[in-house]
């Protein structure tokens, strides 16, 4: 991609334009700094960093190198869209659906809207660019890149016997319970390949922690937060029940409130669950583990050493070690089973981030599901373009009128009493019906997926307007009165819909 963007970038730098990419995250600029920065020496000029990781003084001379004008590439985080570039031609957003351009407190801004209302204000053209683009992207005129090569085999928990042979993997002789979980039968025999031969793996987990909560056996009763209506997550290394939403944690009981059983189940295996898998699996091998709790030293695997490593998508934040044989999605089901209709475009970029994770080879990608069938994964399992998947979504949201279709904003309306803040919802979706909105334009209100957060209970209501102007009537009603909650909007939202 950066090969295919490079000539355009030198051509507009040396008729003295400027040009500005925008990356989600750090991992993504600090590859694109390496792929493009380059250009500016050999058209004359520079290439300026802007983002949030720089300190006080290269941030300075960033910002005085772009405003005298002897930097005309700037290359950034959404910081970078501030710069004062002369003469802009040009603004580049990588990844333009991840989520990581979505700022989470203050205007909650998504960058790409931003960058696109920049590049209209300028009349510079804007690209689009990643590893499978956007639905909303589909529509525009562009280039598709051949994909990288990826070998997928896929591990059907749902119909075991129907799976078919891959090599040694996958024998149509083994029974449900033979499957092997959370490391699959056919991921073991893959794992102890990689310790025979001294080579690398990288294994996905759902979540950090041991487990996403335990369960009574008898009873089935769940430890739940006290401030947010969700199940704590157990730590074994701290024998910790912690909530992920709020932070509230307590030791784990030792008799279940409910019935006084002094037995736990874990149930939804996370990082720590499956790297003592690993562990009893491949015993002496070392094994690594990459978190936002916990974050071992990986110099050993970067240098070439086998190992297998343990991580959440954090791990795509880093190099691929040099040596890997084998990327194993331990429960892909994770990323759909949410409540946005965004998740399964989500999750085929996530497969296809971790298809082109190794810059030069193509591992081994074993993905166990329950979902053998769903579209985002058999695209990959084909070997079709990058466009296939990205397309069909783009035809059912076109059915729903969802976006590109149409525009969302979604109003949060909470309090910390439950009767007050359903209420104030209710009264805001008639009041917004009172001024001419139809049920097409108004979804709900409805409780947040999380009904209490933090001792405070959200309800939503979401706008669907067929263009910008008619949003902006629509939000304008907010305007006309003291509601009796807290009220936020948020325009493009992004994830847990």
């Amino acid at each position: 991609r950066a090969a295919a963007l490079a000539p355009r970038i030198g051509r507009l730098l040396r008729q003295g334009r400027g040009v500005l990419v925008l990356a989600p995250d750090a991992a993504t600029l600090r590859r694109t700094w390496e792929h493009l920065s380059g250009l500016a020496r050999t058209c004359g000029t520079h290439a300026a960093q802007i983002s949030g990781q720089l300190g006080e003084a290269q941030r300075e001379h960033s910002w005085q190198l772009v405003r005298s004008g002897h930097a005309r590439l700037v290359i950034g985080s959404g910081h970078a869209l501030t710069a004062p570039l002369h003469d802009p031609a040009l603004i580049v957003v990588l990844e333009e659906a991840s989520d990581a351009h979505k700022l989470l407190s203050g205007s909650r801004a998504f960058l790409p809207d931003v960058a696109a209302r920049l590049a209209t204000a300028h009349d510079a053209a804007l690209a689009l660019v990643g590893a499978a683009p956007a639905a909303e992207s589909v529509p525009h005129p562009g280039a598709v890149l051949p994909p990288p090569r990826a070998r997928v085999h896929v591990v059907d928990y749902a119909h075991p016997p129907e799976q078919a042979q891959i090599g040694p993997l996958s024998g149509a002789h083994l029974a449900p319970a033979d499957m092997g979980y959370p490391i699959s039968h056919d991921l073991a025999r893959v794992l102890r390949q990689v310790q025979e031969r001294g080579r690398q793996a990288a294994l996905l987990a759902p979540r950090r922690g041991y487990s996403a909560l335990l369960r009574c056996p008898t009873c089935e009763h769940t430890p739940q937060c006290r401030h947010c209506d969700v199940p704590l997550r157990f730590h074994q290394d701290t024998r910790q029940l912690t909530c992920h939403q709020c932070g509230y944690h307590q030791p784990v009981p030792d008799r279940c409130d409910e019935c006084g059983d002094r037995m736990w189940k874990a149930r939804g295996p996370g990082t720590e669950w499956i790297t003592q898998e690993v562990r009893k699996l491949l015993p002496g091998f070392p094994v690594y583990r990459l978190d936002r709790d916990h974050q071992d030293d990986l110099s050993p695997l970067m240098r070439g050493e086998s190992g297998v490593i343990v991580g959440t998508q954090l791990l795509l934040s880093h190099e691929a070690p040099p040596d890997l044989a084998l990327i194993g999605v331990t429960l892909a089901d994770t990323w759909l089973n949410v409540s946005d209709f965004r998740a399964s475009e989500r999750y085929h970029r996530l497969l296809r981030q971790l298809a082109e994770w190794h810059p030069t080879r193509a591992p081994m990608t074993v993905v166990q599901t329950f979902q053998a069938d769903h579209p985002a994964l058999k695209v990959m399992v084909e070997g079709r373009d990058t466009l296939a998947y990205p397309a069909a979504e783009e035809r059912a949201r076109a059915a729903l009128n969802y976006p590109p279709h149409a525009r969302l904003a979604q109003i949060e309306i909470s309090a910390r009493d439950q009767h007050k803040a359903q209420a104030a919802a209710q009264d805001l979706a008639d009041a917004l019906h009172g001024a001419g909105a139809t049920t097409h334009e108004v979804l709900g209100p409805a409780p947040s997926p999380v009904a209490r957060l933090r001792g405070v209970y959200p309800y939503h209501l979401f706008l669907r307007a067929r263009n910008d102007a008619r949003l902006g009537e629509l939000l304008r009603v907010l305007d006309t009165r003291t509601w009796k909650a807290r009220v936020r909007v948020d325009v493009n939202p992004r994830g847990g819909l």
